[in-house]
């Protein structure tokens, strides 16, 4: 009997501690990012001003949208419950920069 409870208490020593802290999968800056994340905040400026974007992205409005509606099937993500993808457009403005 002393075996057994000797295990018991082997297997409490050794057990993982649930007082480990829990990781943030998305962090709070990161939430914030569809108000002040520099994609949004340059979007909005660009958007109002043709030349500048031309400027930005090598290409106008108008054959950005073109390539933006080609490339949609491509880079597109799913929306899961744990997070949210980043948008279409964000990534051809990330790979155009």
């Amino acid at each position: 009997m002393s075996s057994d409870s000797d295990v018991g208490e082997l297997l409490l020593l050794y057990a993982p501690s649930r007082s480990q802290k829990k990781r943030v999968w998305v962090h709070d800056i990161d939430k914030q990012r569809k108000d002040l994340g520099e994609y949004h905040r340059l979007c909005r400026e660009l958007a109002s001003h043709e030349d500048s974007f031309f400027t930005y992205f090598r290409m106008s409005q108008v054959l950005f949208e073109e390539l933006h509606e080609l490339l949609i099937p491509k880079i597109s993500k799913y929306t899961t419950n744990w997070r949210t993808p980043i948008s279409t457009r964000e990534r051809l403005v990330i790979c155009l920069m």
